[in-house]
């Protein structure tokens, strides 16, 4: 009974773990074929609960991934570089949709004048133009999107360090995201450490704005 719901236990877990590890695929499949590996062993008995008791504790630490890399100031300055490019295409988008619009309303205004040949083929101009930029505009935010990604990578990549950094002076052998737990000890949290150790280190990020071929 003890083993069994031991077993549930550590499953339970392990779900709350690889939903976290989404964007860390090979350490995912690494945890899922230890503790994969452990519940068929203590499922079928190869491990007792005497062998079970043996094993050395482990330190634990709990850090709020999420929330440090939002707070950070290297995010903060991305998400301000990224704010101006967008108002900048922002404003230029609406003086094309301006124009688009005066366009079409004179258009409008020389259908009785024009021949119905000269009416339709300004139209499909005036459609294609429009078309156009609706194209640019998605290539614009798809640009955007991609620039954003990676500057925010570069930040993950550093708290990653950090993380490990912490853990490893305050002697934490294994560092649980904040997400994946319902309840830890106020001493397990090292996630201020963390971010302030992030932003002396990475205090901000220059976005490389990625532009089309």
């Amino acid at each position: 009974m003890k083993q069994n719901l031991f077993a549930l236990v550590l499953a339970r877990v392990f779900k709350m773990l690889a939903s976290e590890f989404q964007k860390y695929k090979s350490l995912r499949y690494m945890i899922f074929i230890n503790i994969s590996i452990l519940l068929v062993m203590i499922t079928t008995g190869k491990i007792s609960a005497e062998t079970i008791q043996k094993f050395e504790p482990v330190s634990l630490a709990v850090v709020d991934f999420r929330g440090v890399l939002a707070k950070s100031s290297a995010a903060v300055s991305v998400r301000k570089q990224l704010d101006i490019e967008r108002s900048k295409y922002k404003k230029e988008f609406a003086e094309i949709e301006k124009k688009l619009r005066v366009a079409q309303q004179k258009l409008a205004k020389q259908r009785a004048i024009v021949t119905a040949e000269a009416f339709e083929k300004r139209a499909r101009e005036l459609k294609d133009k429009a078309r156009e930029a609706q194209k640019r505009a998605q290539v614009t935010n798809q640009l955007l999107k991609k620039s954003f990604d990676q500057s925010m990578n570069e930040i993950r990549k550093h708290l990653v360090k950090i993380i490990a950094e912490v853990a490893e002076e305050t002697g934490a052998g294994v560092v649980l995201f904040r997400s994946a737990i319902v309840i830890a000890v106020k001493k397990l949290e090292i996630s201020q450490v963390v971010l302030e150790r992030l932003n002396e280190k990475l205090p901000a990020v220059k976005v490389v704005f990625a532009k089309s071929n």
